[in-house]
């Protein structure tokens, strides 16, 4: 039997959407897929098999090789997690036609069939940008920014990193600018490190104060000289129920420096938080 295929189609000028075949858009797929989901950083090694199994069944499933991608990670087996992540892409890319110009077309989040092909230039760009392979971590990012400016993935923060880890401090105030009004912690905390490095110091004051006003803990944590992982916050009353990142919190604060530890370790910016304490 030969495996049914999604493929790309246009319904409305620029619009485009994926349409995935009966046999992986039906109910009995999505429970056993959503299983897999749940096992996610729970027991890695029984989503792993159960995304195997749906691949094996559906070799154009692309969520599966999302997922799947995602399962390798939390395992630490990072050459599986990226070949996974590529084939993934790969396969989304191949079911548009030749009609589909990436340069004019869209593939708006907002239809949750074209989710699936999203997070996998999501995925791959990650694990580019975990290889400091910046250049082709910021291409996908810019697809994905091409097909769905709303940017509901928060791709426009993973390519603030990635200006900063090239020193690219020239595109980063670029980003910048563009979106003066953002009030995640990359952008607040993004705009004084920045005037920190250009020596913009009439304007440090300020931006100090916003940035400590977003996260008050993320000094400390940058002046550290040995950073811990802090307890995964839970809700009261749900001791096994991890409730992720809250704003504002020790855990976003350890996050912030994870992901941005090289830039953090610039002599200027230590300086500068040692000199706040």
């Amino acid at each position: 039997m030969v495996a049914q295929k999604p493929k790309g189609v246009n319904f409305h000028e620029s619009e485009w959407e994926f349409v995935f075949p009966p046999s992986i858009d039906n109910e009995e797929m999505y429970n056993e897929y959503y299983e897999g989901v749940e096992l996610l950083d729970y027991n890695d090694v029984e989503a792993e098999q159960i995304f195997k199994k749906i691949i094996k069944k559906h070799p154009y499933h692309i969520d599966a090789y999302n997922h799947l991608s995602i399962a390798f990670k939390n395992q630490k087996k990072s050459f599986e997690s990226f070949l996974t992540a590529e084939k993934s892409y790969l396969i989304g890319k191949s079911c548009l036609p030749k009609e589909f110009k990436q340069s004019k077309h869209k593939l708006r989040w907002s239809n949750l069939d074209n989710r699936p092909f999203l997070r996998s230039c999501h995925i791959l760009g990650m694990e580019h940008q975990d290889r400091k392979q910046y250049e082709k971590a910021i291409l996908l990012y810019s697809e994905i920014l091409g097909y769905n400016e709303e940017d509901h993935q928060g791709v426009r923060y993973l390519l603030l990193e990635c200006f900063f880890a090239l020193k690219d401090y020239e595109t980063a105030a670029k980003l910048l600018r563009k979106h003066k009004d953002d009030w995640g912690i990359e952008f607040v905390y993004g705009r004084l490190l920045l005037a920190i490095i250009n020596n913009e110091n009439g304007k440090l004051k300020s931006l100090l104060a916003e940035a400590i006003k977003r996260n008050k803990f993320v000094p400390e944590e940058i002046t550290k000289s040995k950073h811990v992982a802090p307890p995964t916050f839970r809700i009261p009353g749900e001791p096994y129920f991890d409730a992720g990142i809250p704003m504002g919190s020790i855990q976003e604060a350890y996050e912030y420096w994870k992901n941005n530890k090289s830039l953090l370790a610039d002599k200027r910016v230590k300086a500068f938080f040692s000199s706040i304490k």
